[in-house]
């Protein structure tokens, strides 16, 4: 056993049961007439630290009178200011059932329907979820963690809206495919038993994978593209032997923790990943990097790796020295390694023929050209045909080429935030597997029609623009819209209409100038602003 990988103690759980056994009325008396009153008016119940060997019967029917309650009720409806008034439940959204000592989850859970935190599940004794856990499909946050788990259920998948999920210090051995779960953003599965990496395939939204303290030997490149958003990864602990060079891809990591492993050898494209502000890779048996290299941190690692490379060209071109004029420049072998054109911070206004025939040849996926000064993209970019993200942040531009649609047919990502865009061409439309746009920090005063075109797009950014209206009907065309930011715009009307849009997960609205709805009920969350909206639309 590996000195990082630890047993788990659970020191937070309630053993009252260890003088007397634990009857199913003893669970059943734990949840008083005074939660279930609070838990119909507040939605949530907490029943952590309870000692709980099952859950009582009564949660599953929270919502539901009682026969008693039925008699009770009275006829005329006259209520004292201290009674409920059953028709003003909240439905259980939030369930807490924590630092027991559960040994399975009734299959009744399904019931549950508008759960949207099961927060949490930990530190109980759980050995198996029910196959009913597939019939959450509100559920946002899910922790599992501390238990003693050896599989997931497959229909976990069917948590389209899922966000989180921690299932960190059991025995996973079997993890179904996560692809269908593409809202989730962080996967927590350190402290398992897993041999193979997960599939995260069509995980977009992801931005942490933690995976340490398991036994995986490899990193599975097949879903390493999809993962564009990934800024965290944790490997340590397991026994990789090899860095692949396709986790250049992932263009947005900022961590990557890969210490104590097998690993021989660290590619020198680890070196040029853009973001890249935390590697640990001390514990491994390294034969291209000293000691005294890997104590000084980050910094000086990924510079003796960006040496390595720059050297192994000048070696393989049969050049003396570099031209100190073209060092901003990356040249085709590293383009290939990375897939990457970044040119962030150079205040640039044109880039060289030269280049964008090395980046066509290289068939880059990104190109990052955020923090320069482009008045305009110059027509010769549309020779690089093969991207996917397009970052254009921070210039001048007050226009785009009529081109972009139809050349960078394969774009999934775009964002062009601060600049001095008021309009859009009409082949953005094109962009059929456009998934992604901000248009933030512009000067648009209307959505641009083509936006609305665009029939795979999960996240619009629009904040501080202009806008002063909220099409409605167009936007209900965007059906798999699951975020929109509207904010610091100049909206005076928010239409009942738009709560209409059930997808969405995410809805910004703040900084306008509307009164309705007010700032209180903008701060309760997209659920609440939606289910105000709709009592709203008149009849």
């Amino acid at each position: 056993m590996k000195s990082g990988k630890m047993s788990v103690t659970r020191n937070r759980i309630n053993h009252r049961s260890v003088f007397k056994p634990r009857t199913k009325n003893d669970d059943n008396a734990e949840l008083s007439e005074d939660m279930v009153i609070s838990a119909r008016k507040t939605g949530q119940l907490n029943l952590s630290t309870k000692g709980l060997s099952t859950v009582p019967n009564r949660v599953w029917s929270i919502n539901e009178l009682t026969p008693e309650e039925i008699r009770q009720l009275d006829v005329g409806l006259e209520f004292n200011d201290d009674k409920e008034k059953w028709w003003e439940q909240e439905p259980l959204k939030i369930l807490d059932l924590s630092s027991n000592s559960l040994t399975e989850l009734d299959p009744k859970v399904e019931f549950l329907s508008e759960l949207s935190i099961l927060d949490n599940l930990s530190c109980n004794n759980l050995i198996s979820l029910p196959i009913g856990m597939g019939y959450l499909v509100r559920l946002v946050s899910l922790d599992i963690s501390h238990n003693m788990l050896k599989e997931l259920p497959p229909d976990i998948t069917s948590m389209r809206v899922l966000k989180k999920l921690d299932a960190n210090s059991n025995n996973l051995e079997i993890l179904p495919p996560f692809g269908e779960l593409r809202h989730m953003e962080v996967l927590v599965l350190h402290t398992n038993n897993l041999k193979n990496f997960p599939d995260t395939t069509g995980c977009a939204a992801l931005r942490e994978l933690h995976l340490a303290n398991n036994s995986i030997d490899e990193i599975d490149v097949s879903g390493l593209e999809s993962m564009g958003q990934l800024r965290t990864l944790t490997l340590a602990n397991n026994k990789i032997k090899e860095i692949p060079e396709e986790i250049v891809q992932l263009l947005n990591l900022e961590r990557l923790d890969l210490s104590c492993n097998n690993i021989s050898k660290v590619p020198g494209c680890i070196g040029i990943m853009p973001n890249l502000q935390n590697f640990v890779i001390d514990g491994n048996k390294l034969q291209n990097l000293r000691r005294d290299i890997i104590q000084c941190g980050t910094h000086r690692i990924l510079r003796h790796l960006r040496e390595s490379i720059e050297m192994e060209n000048v070696e393989s071109r049969g050049f003396s020295s570099l031209n100190a004029n073209d060092s901003i420049f990356p040249d085709k072998y590293v383009m290939r390694n990375t897939r990457l054109l970044s040119l962030t911070g150079q205040n640039l206004q044109e880039i060289p023929q030269a280049i964008l025939e090395d980046a066509s040849e290289a068939q880059i996926t990104c190109i990052d050209l955020s923090r320069n000064k482009f008045c305009n993209l110059q027509d010769n970019l549309s020779i690089v045909t093969t991207i996917t993200d397009l970052k254009l942040r921070c210039n001048q531009l007050s226009s785009l080429p009529d081109w972009i649609g139809e050349k960078y047919k394969h774009l999934r990502f775009i964002d062009l935030s601060n600049n001095r865009l008021s309009s859009l061409p009409a082949s953005i439309s094109l962009l059929e597997y456009l998934l992604e746009i901000n248009i933030s920090y512009n000067r648009f005063t209307k959505l641009p029609d083509c936006i609305y075109d665009i029939e795979r797009l999960e996240i619009l950014t629009v904040g501080n623009n202009q806008l002063s209206l909220i099409d409605v009907s167009s936007l209900s065309k965007l059906r798999r819209l699951a975020t929109l930011d509207l904010s610091n715009n100049n909206i005076v009307f928010v239409p009942p209409e738009l709560g209409n849009l059930k997808n969405l997960r995410t809805l910004l609205l703040s900084g306008n100038y509307f009164k309705q709805p007010r700032q209180a009920t903008l701060m309760k969350g997209t659920e609440e602003i939606l289910a105000y909206l709709r009592d709203r639309i008149p009849t």
